[in-house]
């Protein structure tokens, strides 16, 4: 028995002993191995900060790879496949790519060939392959109801957490955005994300007769939980979220639904609202992911590459294609699986591929791959899972402000009812987790009230009213 197999069934005897019922084999750092291009500073710094705040990833330099955004199947079968699978071990669930790889691979028909083909793929559906994929007849070609198999993607809508060792795949994941700086920052967010924190919302943007899962999405997955969605199903683009809010699902058509081709990056005429930490981000669009380049989306006529423009705006994580999918529910990643499972705890990398139905084609997933949507602590107001003087104070600062002052913040606005009042700073401090000294409360006020006397004197309040209620035992 192998090492690996010996650790899932220990975990699987120890979770059946407790009778805890939770995930038993969720992938983590050690099941990471991210890939960088060595001529790409950008990729290097991604893949470092990612070890940074996951140690215990494993990192890899593909060396004479071309810095470009696509690359041809040559280079993929014959530079990169034999690396990385080098680079695999027992353990590896999880390939990551970050800037400086390619995007897509080229891969022309081959003369003679008869079945069903598709020109292009992405890397990242080509490496959840890697290990059995290996010629250009078998990359993209998409009859894998008839004659190939392998583009099947045998994880598809199973339950319980991913395995290599069970389903012979890999998952994949991709760090990328228009700068570096927006990549460490998406990878930041993801390290915050909650959900059932009030004012996150889901937003549905629906077109009548196009192809979708959103109903599904509302009907089979958010009402049963009772979560917070806007459903649209008409030709009228929504631009807003219920105010205040901040957008944890993003789903729609886009510019195949009544949105300019700049609806992401044009306040004046786009989208208008805030982005949850966390927020995934999934269009039926094709080529949403088809670059990360700045400058090139800037000179389309049609954007292309709207993930990274929802990763620069504040959102984490997307789905999308990097070429022409033929929009169906067969070759699109299906929103109301990938939400349901993101609810119900799982990692990102693995809602996203449980939702997808085919490997070997052109879509991707782009964000941590480890990131969860952990159950929101009451009070929690830096989202980082209790409740300390850091956030007494962060709801202090906010003290008096309404949705539409500049200090207004959400996070600090517990019930999000639009302004930020003393209920908010009660409920924040009847949550209180941290221990009380003094050197916290004295860091607390220097770094979150500095130059505000009256937020301060609340929090010194705060703070003394706790103090006596822990003396008294509540």
């Amino acid at each position: 028995m192998t090492a690996r197999r010996q650790r899932s069934l220990a975990v699987l005897v120890s979770v059946c002993a407790t009778c805890v019922c939770a995930r038993a084999l969720a992938i983590g750092p050690s099941n990471i191995l991210v890939l960088y291009n060595p001529a790409s500073s950008d990729g290097y710094q991604i893949a470092s900060y990612y070890a940074q705040v996951h140690p215990g990833v494993r990192l890899l330099g593909l060396q004479n790879v071309p810095v470009a955004e696509e690359t041809t199947y040559d280079v993929y079968l014959n530079v990169i496949r034999p690396a990385v699978l080098a680079g695999l071990n027992s353990s590896t669930d999880c390939i990551v790519t970050t800037k400086g790889l390619p995007l897509r691979i080229d891969n022309p028909m081959p003369s003679g060939w008869g079945g069903s083909w598709n020109r292009y793929s992405s890397l990242e559906s080509e490496l959840a392959r890697v290990d059995s994929i290996n010629t250009p007849e078998l990359m993209g070609n998409q009859s894998y109801l008839t004659s190939n198999r392998l583009a099947y993607n045998p994880y598809f809508y199973k339950s319980g957490g991913f395995d290599y060792d069970v389903y012979g795949t890999r998952l994949t994941a991709r760090l990328d955005g228009f700068t570096v700086g927006d990549v460490q920052a998406e990878i930041d967010r993801s390290q915050r994300a909650v959900y059932d924190r009030p004012g996150y919302v889901f937003l549905l943007d629906d077109y009548p007769g196009k192809t979708s899962r959103m109903p599904q999405l509302r009907d089979g997955v958010l009402i049963p939980r009772s979560r917070p969605y806007t459903y649209d199903g008409t030709t009228t683009f929504i631009r807003t979220a219920p105010s205040p809010g901040a957008v944890l699902g993003y789903v729609s058509h886009g510019a195949n639904g009544g949105a300019p081709g700049d609806y992401l990056s044009n306040p004046a005429t786009g989208v208008t609202f805030d982005e949850a930490k966390g927020g995934i981000f999934h269009t039926w669009e094709s080529y949403n992911a088809y670059t990360f380049d700045a400058n090139r989306i800037s000179q389309m006529p049609v954007r292309q590459g709207l993930v990274a423009e929802w990763i620069a705006r504040g959102g984490t994580a997307g789905t999308g294609q990097v070429w022409e999918p033929y929009v169906s529910t067969s070759n699109v990643t299906r929103e109301d699986r990938m939400f349901q499972m993101m609810l119900d705890g799982y990692t990102f990398a693995e809602a996203a591929w449980n939702a997808t139905t085919q490997l070997s084609y052109v879509n991707t997933v782009v964000g941590d791959p480890l990131m969860t949507w952990k159950q929101w602590v009451g009070g929690d107001f830096d989202l980082d899972g209790d409740v300390d003087l850091f956030d007494l104070g962060g709801v202090t600062a906010a003290y008096g402000t309404h949705v539409g002052d500049a200090k207004y913040n959400l996070l600090a606005d517990m019930n999000a009812n639009g302004s930020v009042d003393l209920w908010d700073l009660m409920y924040a401090e009847s949550h209180y987790t941290g221990p009380l000294t003094a050197f916290q409360v004295q860091a607390a006020v220097d770094r979150m009230l500095a130059g505000a006397p009256e937020p301060a004197s609340l929090l010194f309040m705060l703070i003394g009213g706790l103090a006596l209620l822990r003396r008294k035992g509540r």
